[in-house]
C-alpha cells in the first residue's frame, strides 16, 4: 500500500513521484514543516511522531526513512535557524562602511531573525535537554564565529578594535547574545529588546576597545 492510499490522498503529480529525488526531498520537507507547525502549536513534548505524519499526510513508516525520531527534526530546524542568523549577519557585515558600524548592523540583523523565529526558539528551549541539541548550538556558534571573527580583524586593521584573539573574542561575543535577545523579546527581561540591544552593543564595543566618542556616535 502506498502512503497516499493509506491516508486517502490522491497520487502525487508526475513532477513529485515518490521514488524520484525531487519527490523524496518534497516529502522530507513536508514532514519538517508539519513538525515545525506542531512544535509551535503544541510544544515539543506535546508533539508525537504520529501527529507529525498525520499533519504531513504520510504513513508513519515514511517518517523513519528520513529521521530516527522527532529530536532529529528539532536539530534540523535548529540548523535552519542558525543558518538564517549567520546569513543575515553576513549580509549586514558585508555592507560598505567602518567595521564598528557593520558590527552594529550585524547584531541588529540577529535581533530581526530572533524576532521572526521567536516561537520556534521557545520550542528549542523546551527540547534542548539532550546532548545532540546542545551540540547543534555549540557547532552553530563555532560557525558563526568565522564571519564575526573576520569582522573583528577588519576592525583591528582600521584601528577601531583592540583584540588579542579575534576568533575567541568572536565566540565570547556571541555568547552574550545567545539567550539575551530572545529573553528581551519574549519576557522583556532584563529590559525590552530596544534597550537591551543598545546596552549590550555598547558593552561589547567597549570590550572591543572602541573609543567612547565613536560608540556614542554609532546608531546603537
Amino acid at each position: 500500500m502506498t502512503d497516499s492510499q493509506s491516508v486517502g490522498k490522491a497520487p502525487p503529480p508526475p513532477g513529485r513521484r515518490r521514488n524520484t529525488p525531487e519527490g523524496k526531498d518534497a516529502r522530507k520537507q513536508e514532514l519538517i514543516e508539519a513538525a515545525r507547525a506542531l512544535f509551535v502549536e503544541q510544544g515539543y513534548e506535546g508533539t508525537s511522531v504520529a501527529a507529525i505524519v498525520r499533519r504531513a499526510g504520510v504513513a508513519q513508516g515514511t517518517f523513519y526513512l528520513y529521521f530516527d525520531g522527532k529530536a532529529r527534526v528539532l536539530t534540523h530546524l535548529q540548523g535552519r535557524v542558525l543558518v538564517d542568523m549567520i546569513q543575515a549577519f553576513q549580509r549586514a557585515a558585508a555592507r560598505p562602511g567602518p567595521a564598528d558600524e557593520r558590527l552594529v548592523a550585524g547584531v541588529k540583523a540577529i535581533l530581526q531573525v530572533t524576532r521572526r523565529h521567536q516561537k520556534l526558539l521557545r520550542v528549542f528551549r523546551q527540547g534542548t535537554t539532550g546532548e545532540e541539541t546542545e551540540t547543534v548550538w555549540i557547532q552553530g556558534r563555532e560557525a558563526f564565529s568565522v564571519p564575526f571573527g573576520q569582522l573583528l580583524r577588519e576592525g583591528v586593521a582600521e584601528g577601531l578594535f583592540t583584540v588579542d584573539d579575534p576568533d575567541l573574542t568572536a565566540y565570547l561575543g556571541l555568547t552574550l547574545f545567545d539567550d539575551l535577545l530572545y529573553e528581551a523579546l519574549v519576557f522583556k527581561k532584563p529590559a525590552g529588546p530596544k534597550k537591551t540591544l543598545q546596552v549590550a552593543l555598547r558593552f561589547l564595543l567597549r570590550a572591543l576597545g572602541t573609543p567612547e566618542p565613536r560608540i556614542q556616535a554609532l546608531p546603537v
